[in-house]
């Protein structure tokens, strides 16, 4: 168990199964050593990352990881794994498997390549879909509750969205 305590604290597990804390502050906190940069061949924990009160950035890296931002603008991103990421309250992003955002204006970001990626608490012209990698609104098909990259489903909405009631202003790049 890995704690932070109040104020700014940067937080790194190792490579197996880790709970970490940040408690109050703008805390960094990272599940599987301290770089945001995946070790080729190099295995990851199924790692319990709450960054609690604050402005918080936190990546979970290799294995499936649960991210829980808090209250703040919380920065989170899952990496590897199947992972499942919180935002709680606050204007967050979001980057990863399946995804809750919470209270606030938040940004669900989608890549092509890394899977279906499941929203569960969009809320049309409130929350943001942010596209990588040369996304763009023009080259994706919105169909039922899917939005749709060539032939990729990148993501779905699991709280009765339809696709088709989101808009080009529902997207930004990032």
């Amino acid at each position: 168990m890995i704690m932070g305590r109040e104020g700014a604290d940067v937080l790194a597990g190792g490579l197996g199964n880790d709970y970490i804390s940040g408690g109050a502050g703008d805390d960094i906190a990272r599940g599987d050593r301290n770089s945001r940069s995946p070790q080729v061949g190099e295995p990851g924990g199924d790692d319990f990352i709450d960054g609690g009160a604050g402005n918080d950035r936190i990546g979970g890296k290799s294995g499936n990881d649960t991210l829980i931002g808090g209250n703040g603008d919380d920065l989170i991103w899952g990496d590897d794994g199947d992972d499942l990421l919180r935002g709680g309250l606050g204007n967050d992003t979001l980057t990863g498997d399946d995804f809750s955002g919470g209270s606030g204006s938040d940004t669900f970001v989608l890549a092509a390549g890394e899977g279906t990626d499941m929203i569960m608490d969009f809320e049309v012209g409130t929350d943001f879909i942010g596209l990588v990698d040369g996304l763009s609104f023009g080259a994706l098909t919105l169909s039922g509750n899917a939005i749709v990259f060539e032939d990729e489903t990148l993501a779905t909405f699991e709280n009765g969205v339809a696709a088709s009631e989101l808009t080009e202003a529902s997207f930004v790049s990032v």
